[in-house]
């Protein structure tokens, strides 16, 4: 029995194009496929962010527990009066029922703001929520992201709230 050493040939196949997407839903996904980027590699923000290990600088509040200060919960309805957010984010502030991962402090212009997190429930990886608070619950934004709508921001957020945003989620 010979062996055949001869080098195995491969057949690419030819590149699958889906029919139909709109330049926008393309964008959509894309935006989507760069913020599950950001969020692996940031796990102190991910569903299963280990908890802190001895001598660790602490992490802030869950957002549920942030929420429940006036500051910031009213700071939050702000923030979500004439949006349109999803169900699951409607539902959210209703509960205060999320993930409990823990907030992290974001260093903007001299100031220490404040990041917290929340999902969809039962889908959690593909509906996300980044809530970025100026100090004492001033203010609020948030980047909303989604598997079907890409990134949404809420709260009307400047050039630079969204830069301080996304660059904590790179860190």
């Amino acid at each position: 029995m010979a062996l055949d050493l001869a080098a195995p040939s491969f057949e690419l196949a030819p590149p699958r194009y889906t029919l139909g997407l709109t330049e926008q839903s393309m964008l959509g996904r894309l935006s989507f496929a760069f913020l599950l980027a950001m969020l692996t590699a940031v796990p102190a923000l991910s569903q299963e962010a280990a908890p802190p290990l001895a001598g660790e600088a602490s992490k802030g509040p869950v957002l549920g527990q942030l929420l429940k200060v006036p500051k910031y919960i009213y700071a939050w309805q702000l923030m979500v009066s004439g949006e349109t957010p999803p169900e699951w984010v409607k539902e959210y502030t209703a509960t205060l029922d999320g993930p409990p991962v823990p907030t992290i402090p974001v260093p903007l212009d001299g100031e220490i703001y404040t990041l917290g997190f929340t999902c969809k429930p039962n889908d959690c990886e593909n509906n996300q929520l980044y809530v970025l608070f100026a100090p004492e619950g001033r203010d609020a934004w948030a980047m909303l992201g989604s598997q079907a709508t890409g990134i949404t921001w809420l709260g009307r957020p400047s050039e630079r709230i969204q830069d301080a945003i996304s660059g904590a989620l790179r860190k």
